[in-house]
């Protein structure tokens, strides 16, 4: 599947048929239009650039829902695949460094919030962390006694 993707994804058709034939009833789309399309908007980008290696940058710039649709579902379909599991299973590793034996009465909430905070700390520097402290702040903390 993964090769047949890459293939995919450089506009080879023949040698992506595993791929296409695995998606495209789920998509609704049409093998020989596809076809047509992939070698339409392989054309474009050759014609535009002097590499003979197709770029996902030269793909999206050419690539049209409207001009290109069954293409453009696939290529959707084939952005989206993991190809392994080894985000998977970094985020099991990552669980259990977080819940260790003596965080094992943490509620599944802050549980699940510390997991994503742990496991998606690349994204880190996309984050404001003024607003994050803002929203924090302006929650009520306080447990009420009886």
């Amino acid at each position: 599947m993964a090769t047949a993707v890459d293939q995919f994804c450089q506009l080879n058709f023949e040698e992506s048929v595993f791929f296409v034939d695995h998606y495209k009833d789920l998509m609704c789309v049409s093998k020989d239009l596809l076809k047509s399309e992939m070698a339409v908007a392989k054309n474009c980008i050759l014609q535009s650039t002097d590499e003979e290696y197709i770029s996902l940058n030269d793909v999206k710039k050419v690539l049209t829902k409207s001009v290109f649709p069954n293409l453009y579902k696939l290529f959707q379909v084939a952005i989206t695949i993991p190809i392994s599991s080894s985000t998977c299973e970094r985020s099991f590793s990552a669980m259990r460094r977080i819940k260790t034996w003596l965080q094992t009465s943490m509620l599944q909430e802050r549980f699940n919030n510390t997991s994503i905070l742990y496991i998606e700390k690349n994204i880190a520097k996309y984050i404001n962390t003024d607003t994050v402290i803002d929203i924090f702040a302006k929650k009520n903390r306080f447990i009420t006694l009886k």
